[in-house]
């Protein structure tokens, strides 16, 4: 095959390809603009070529940018970076691509040679929208609970470090369903279940929405209280404990009469790094079941 014929069968190919390619010289000036031919990902660049960057570009993000190019060009070797773009504030005759903030992904190599007398990088842009919102939302699933939709265990210890380093104080609540077996027991685990997701939206409802709510595992849910004296946590916890006693939770026709232990204890901002944050509140659980259930108790006092 003659040179030409492969020049012109590359220059065809690289027209075809669904994400767009760039030729961009170190002053900005987009040189060639190959591909990008989806438009469910992609504006057309066409109208690019020949463009300095600043023309159709917000000047923020041309400025971002042409600091990598400049930084391609010095370090000689591959580039790859994300970044977010609003989409509607780019500068085209036509706006046939998707709209709004949208990520994108470059990979962005130095020339070896000048290419039309300029020192230049090839861009490869990839629309990556779609893989940053589902990122997103498995990191969401990875720290919720699917039964309650509230925080895990982890996500709640997380929550309470960064807090006690920021702010040096909170209290850690346990609440514990008293007798939960027996529910399991005699009405079945379905029966279980809808006592915990009912559960999860009374203590949601009646604590302040930045306060981190968690179930940790079975019948157990933590609470990381922000703002709160000591009396403060325990008068909380009381009005908790007897919201509960006087709720109905059902399932199917059957209707139960739900009781809670509680346990707190106070943390400092020397806590942070312990290995277990809530093991003085669950001390106080304890004490509480074994005082008879259906009781506060506060780490530390009688």
């Amino acid at each position: 095959m003659r040179q030409e014929h492969v020049a012109e069968l590359l220059y065809s190919l690289l027209n075809t390809i669904a994400d767009p390619f760039f030729v961009i010289a170190e002053d900005g000036t987009y040189l060639e603009v190959f591909g990008g031919t989806e438009r469910t990902l992609y504006d057309d660049g066409k109208p690019m070529k020949g463009k300095n960057i600043y023309e159709f570009m917000p000047k923020e993000f041309a400025d971002f940018y042409m600091d990598h190019v400049r930084a391609t060009l010095k370090s000689n070797s591959l580039s790859t970076f994300d970044y977010q773009l609003d989409t509607d504030q780019v500068v085209l005759p036509e706006q046939q691509g998707p709209r709004g903030m949208q990520w994108f992904e470059t990979r962005m190599y130095p020339m070896k040679a000048l290419f039309m007398g300029h020192r230049a990088v090839t861009a490869m842009i990839i629309n990556i929208t779609e893989r940053r919102e589902l990122h997103r939302r498995l990191q969401e699933l990875s720290y919720e609970d699917p039964l309650t939709g509230l925080y895990n265990r982890r996500y709640f210890l997380e929550r309470v470090r960064l807090h006690l380093q920021e702010a040096g104080s909170a209290h850690i609540m346990i609440c514990d369903i008293d007798d939960f077996k027996y529910i399991n027991d005699h009405w079945g685990h379905l029966a279980g279940d809808a006592v915990l997701a009912e559960f999860g939206r009374l203590v949601t409802s009646h604590v302040k929405s930045e306060q981190t709510v968690s179930r940790i595992g079975g019948d157990e849910f933590l609470i990381a209280l922000t703002g709160y004296s000591d009396d403060g946590a325990i008068e909380l916890a009381q009005t908790l404990r007897k919201q509960v006693e006087g709720h109905p939770f059902a399932y199917q026709h059957y209707t139960f009469n739900v009781r809670i232990s509680i346990g707190i204890a106070a943390l400092g901002s020397e806590d942070w790094a312990k290995s277990e944050l809530i093991e003085d509140a669950d001390r106080a659980l304890y004490e509480a079941k074994a005082s008879g259930k259906n009781q506060v108790r506060f780490f530390g006092r009688g």
